[in-house]
């Protein structure tokens, strides 16, 4: 993959990730930490978008499910309800009143997103009020749907199903307001920057998904994640609060839940367990032994 394709595949598989690429037999890497009085963590890369064509999942998901009396995620996803979800959304991507997205990106971005837009068959004029990460964000989203990839087939809304069925506990490790500001926070010009790259990944997206999830359904992801991983170095902006800080937040509360002896999955994007500053590196770090399931 090149470079800009890279890019779109790391930020999918970071922030909302990818589809899976046929129904190969092989199990997608997982490891377990031993924990005292008995329990254990269990991390799991995710998915978060899938195709119908992607089912069945492969059976190691059910199996390490079955296990844990508890489901971690990035986000408790029964915690807001739709409605709740959408304004805090709408308050934070709002542009100030008065302003549109006209005002604060180059008019060479402005024309790239309205014409890229029009492609995909999107109103501009009902975007432009949203800012720029929000835009890049949506106009990603709703590329991946229309290539077929959905959320609603990704791993964390199968396993939530499961986990109603079941009724088993869920645990978010993260807040929708915390997700949201990270891009929220980004500099006028980062968000120009991509939205940019989006815009002129999207033709390229198909193919970066399928490479990136191939490998996440064999167990491999490790021999593409540095690649993937070194292309957020043009954006140290959102690496660091996306990637290395909250993994860095994850994995101390990880170690709190290895101490009351139950036993826990962990579900969270694929990326987040592999390449520089991964949980699994820091988990080693504070002196557990995570063990590569086979």
């Amino acid at each position: 993959m090149g470079a800009q394709s890279r890019l779109i595949a790391a930020l999918l598989a970071l922030a909302g990730s990818l589809c899976a690429a046929g129904n190969a037999a092989a199990d997608p890497a997982a490891w377990r930490v031993a924990g005292k009085q008995g329990g254990e963590i269990t991390l799991l890369g995710s998915m978060h978008v899938l195709r119908a064509a992607d089912y069945p999942l492969p059976a190691t998901i059910d199996k390490l499910f079955a296990r844990a009396d508890v489901l971690i995620m990035e986000l408790d996803l029964d915690a807001t309800d739709p409605a709740t979800q959408q304004a805090i959304i709408m308050r934070a991507a709002m542009l100030p009143r008065g302003t549109v997205l006209r005002d604060v990106v180059d008019s060479k971005v402005y024309e790239l997103t309205r014409n890229r837009t029009r492609e995909m068959g999107l109103d501009l004029s009902l975007l432009e009020q949203f800012e720029p990460w929000f835009l890049s964000i949506a106009i990603l989203e709703q590329g991946t749907h229309q290539l077929g990839f959905e959320g609603e087939r990704g791993v964390e809304q199968y396993l939530l199903r499961k986990s109603h069925e079941a009724h088993k506990r869920i645990v978010g490790l993260e807040t929708l307001e915390f997700q949201i500001g990270i891009f929220d926070a980004l500099p006028k010009e980062s968000q120009q920057a991509m939205l940019e790259q989006t815009l002129n990944e999207l033709d390229e997206a198909k193919t970066a998904m399928a490479k990136l999830a191939a490998a996440w359904r064999e167990g491999q992801l490790e021999t593409l994640s540095e690649g993937l991983l070194a292309d957020f170095d043009a954006f140290p902006e959102l690496y660091g609060p996306l990637v290395k800080k909250r993994n860095a937040a994850w994995t101390e509360q990880l170690e709190q839940y290895l101490n009351d002896g139950r036993r826990y999955l962990v579900v969270v994007g694929a990326l987040h367990l592999v390449g520089r500053d991964n949980v699994i590196d820091m988990l080693k770090a504070r002196g557990h032994k995570p063990v590569r399931l086979q």
